[in-house]
């Protein structure tokens, strides 16, 4: 059965008690898998491979994403995810995408990138991208960072200090970076330029901000790279 001729019949199934009885009954849904902390909506923006924005919303019980929605409309996709590490998760969606997260200690935001390269920040409970300016970096965030495949040891504590459209990053491994924007989606949150690392690259840079504006997600990527594994990621609440 598809997904609207299942919700006509639940609704048609509701009108019918409604009819019978009076009383209210509350009905407790057993999520399936492991309570991972992130069950409820989450919504915020993301930015494909191209650069286009859209609106992202995943509803999440267990360990399973249960319903997804691009730019409001529902799409066919579910999904899985479990934990790698702390603070990171994997997962993989019915459609056969892998990605990747970063929580926040309280798990009330995230950052996500697949393997498109379709970049996410959400945040649970939020219902709509409230607009942003570039002062709405300013200031000092702290959290994690990734790269390469995610693996024991590539996700580590980062901090960040923000002023005047740039960020001055450094994780606990040393490695440093500084991120310049010079464009700014203010319907998405979007922030976007270039960046130069203590490793001496320099490439493009791009960071979404929560609609609560308390978390940052991040990505650096050098000229030239050839997808996800190539770039850095962050996800950092604001202190």
């Amino acid at each position: 059965m598809t997904a609207r001729l299942r919700i006509a019949a639940l609704l048609l199934a509701a009108l019918v008690l409604a009819g019978c009885t009076e009383e209210t009954e509350v009905i407790v849904i057993d999520c399936p898998g492991p309570d991972l902390g992130f069950d409820g909506r989450w919504f915020g923006a993301m930015e494909d491979d191209t650069g286009a924005l859209f609106t992202l919303e995943w509803q999440v019980c267990g360990d399973r994403i249960t319903r997804e929605y691009v730019n409001g409309f529902a799409s066919s996709v579910s999904g899985q995810l479990w934990q790698t590490g702390a603070g990171a998760w994997e997962g993989r969606l019915s459609d056969g995408t892998w990605f990747r997260l970063l929580a926040d200690p309280a798990r009330r935001h995230l950052v996500m990138v697949n393997d498109f390269f379709e970049f996410a920040v959400l945040e649970r409970g939020a219902t709509e991208l409230p607009g942003w300016f570039f002062n709405d970096l300013d200031g000092q965030w702290s959290g994690r960072e990734a790269y390469g495949d995610w693996g024991p040891g590539l996700v580590q504590a980062s901090w960040a200090v923000c002023g005047e459209a740039r960020c001055d990053t450094v994780a606990a491994d040393g490695y440093a970076a500084t991120l310049y924007f010079d464009v700014l989606e203010t319907d998405f949150g979007m922030y976007r330029g270039e960046f130069a690392d203590s490793l001496g690259q320099e490439g493009i840079a791009g960071a979404l901000m929560s609609p609560d504006l308390l978390f940052l997600g991040a990505y650096t990527c050098p000229f030239g790279y050839a997808g996800p594994e190539d770039c850095t990621f962050s996800g950092l609440g604001y202190d």
